[in-house]
């Protein structure tokens, strides 16, 4: 008798529960095409739960595999936030200037442990992160433009159904913490463009300086925003004001928070090095490296403004897809159709300012971009293309919104643009490392590091203590995430005073020793020059008191003798 009213109880909170269960999705739904009421968005929580969800399985996917940590630049990122606090120099001077530390600063209390470091969990964890604070930021921004539920949800989908951005958002490329805070400046702008009441000065600094100032901290896209964020600052104002005195005390307040981020790096320079351009000129900088590029003709697309066109442009078609680019293109016909140069014209333009500035980085010499239809045809730094993220999710959310109006032939529509959608992922799942720029650099930066994470995981397995000597910044050798020991047990370009004793006297200091022998030619400190291999051969005692403990094509670990 008991268990049959159990039963029954069972059965009428399941049938009260299914109620409960669809109003709740039929509020969900409404609340995405709401219209935003001063501050509050509708339906901003519901985007920001379903992007931590989509970007936490893309994580177990990634991870699961291994190929989160397939670019080098990936386990390079990783270690320098742990440098900070596990190092034979640790402080915030491992920061470097090499990049912009904003990456590496959010990365650092995920990498405390361990675990998370070696697997790359810490990264994965930071995307999940920004992969919810790019895709609300995106419906913000959609919203404040004045779209409906179509069009929100269309820009937002542009991202969370993209193979080549969820992946880069389950890595240490610096690409997800830039794309979320250049959504976040922007969507800041919205707010203070589209709001009703006026905003003060300050206000704006809050909710738009500040993510800017994370974007300029981030990398050199953040600048280019900010300096196109300030003059659709002054010109918005000066539109609502008729005065250049108000325009101008707006214009301060949103871009005083990123010029404090940038006299900071200034001076982060001139503090440590002694040059304030440090990080635009030094020895590691893009500027060195990319002299050696053009010195050796490899940088087609300097100077020339038809190769930087379709070298960037292949690399965004083979990451954003051509379903995408086409309704982007036909948004942009269609904004400017619709609201010619309105202030809302302006602030799409102005979320183009990272695009904008890698094309320009392109003709002028300072990146390079490979891919299967570039001169050279190889793969690298094809993710830059992302930068013109942002735009092109706006672009398409303004297409698919003009497209969608006609209430009668939405269905049709939506679902047409959907299947395109499908078909195009669908083919991507093909070959995804041959048709995805981003996913073929990945896996072929993990082939030509095959050798030395073979290496790596043999220390790992056998490693115990004693120290060991690497000199990191070599070819191939970023692989410290992978090894999976801890930083303070590595004597390497990193570790300040104690380096060069280390390569002069390495028994003295380390018991074991990792090295690249294909790269033991080259300038002085340059990054395919492994440091440790020149000491190694010079060395006329290395052989006598270490013995070779394992070997691969390119990469050995030498093991101290026990008389030594």
């Amino acid at each position: 008798m008991a268990t049959s009213v159990a039963t029954r109880h069972r059965a009428v909170h399941r049938r009260s529960a299914r109620p409960v269960a669809l109003s709740l999705v039929k509020r969900g739904w409404k609340s995405l095409g709401a219209p935003v009421v001063g501050r509050k968005v509708p339906g901003t929580r519901i985007v920001a739960v379903l992007a931590a969800v989509v970007g936490y399985i893309a994580c177990l996917y990634t991870i699961g595999h291994g190929t989160n940590l397939d670019y080098s630049d990936a386990q390079s990122h990783l270690t320098i936030a742990r440098r900070i606090f596990d190092s034979k120099a640790p402080g915030f001077e491992q920061l470097g200037t090499v990049w912009l530390p904003m990456p590496h600063l959010l990365l650092a209390p995920f990498v405390l442990d361990m675990w998370l470091f070696s697997t790359g969990w810490a990264a994965g964890l930071l995307g999940i992160l920004a992969l919810s604070a790019t895709a609300t930021g995106l419906y913000l921004i959609a919203a404040r433009l004045g779209l409906g539920r179509a069009g929100r949800l269309a820009t937002t989908l542009v991202v969370l159904a993209n193979p080549a951005v969820l992946y880069v958002y389950t890595t240490a490329l610096t690409e997800p913490v830039l794309i979320m805070c250049i959504v976040g400046g922007m969507a800041g702008l919205a707010h203070w463009a589209t709001s009703r009441r006026r905003m003060s000065a300050g206000e704006l600094a809050v909710f738009a300086g500040i993510p800017s100032a994370a974007a300029v901290l981030s990398r050199y896209e953040g600048w280019a925003l900010v300096m196109t964020g300030t003059l659709f600052v002054l010109i918005v104002a000066k539109r609502r004001t008729g005065e250049w005195r108000e325009a101008s005390i707006m214009a301060g307040g949103y871009v005083m928070v990123p010029a404090a981020a940038v006299l900071w790096w200034i001076s982060y320079n001139w503090a440590l090095y002694g040059n304030p351009l440090e990080f635009m000129f030094g020895q590691y900088s893009a500027y060195a490296q990319q002299k050696n590029i053009t010195d050796g003709g490899l940088l087609p697309t300097k100077g020339n403004l038809g190769l930087t066109l379709s070298t960037f442009h292949w690399s965004l078609l083979e990451t954003a897809g051509a379903v995408v680019l086409a309704l982007a293109a036909c948004g942009a016909v269609v904004l400017v159709f619709r609201r010619g140069f309105a202030n809302t014209t302006l602030l799409v333009a102005v979320t183009g300012s990272a695009y904008a500035f890698a094309l320009l980085s392109l003709f002028l010499g300072q990146t390079a971009i490979n891919n299967d239809h570039s001169l050279p045809t190889t793969w690298w730094n094809n993710r830059f293309a992302l930068t013109a993220l942002p735009l092109v999710a706006i672009l398409v959310a303004v297409f698919v919104q003009e497209i969608t109006r006609p209430a009668r032939l939405r269905p049709w529509l939506i679902g047409t643009l959907l299947a395109a959608l499908l078909v195009q992922n669908a083919w991507w799942n093909e070959d995804p490392t041959g048709r995805l720029a981003v996913l073929a650099e990945g896996r072929m930066s993990a082939e030509s590091t095959t050798n030395s994470t073979a290496a790596a995981r043999w220390l790992n397995e056998h490693y115990q203590s004693g120290g060991i000597l690497m000199d990191e910044s070599a070819r191939g050798n970023a692989v410290l995430a992978v090894m999976g020991i801890p930083l303070r047990e590595i004597y390497n370009r990193a570790s300040g005073d104690y380096f060069d004793p280390a390569l002069e006297d390495p028994a003295k200091y380390a018991k074991w020793v990792f090295v690249n022998v294909e790269a033991g030619t080259g300038a002085k400190d340059s990054g395919p020059t492994d440091l440790v291999y020149q000491a190694m051969v010079k060395n006329r005692s290395f052989n006598v008191r270490y013995s070779l403990a394992f070997s691969t094509q390119t990469h050995r670990i030498y093991e101290r003798s026990s008389d030594s």
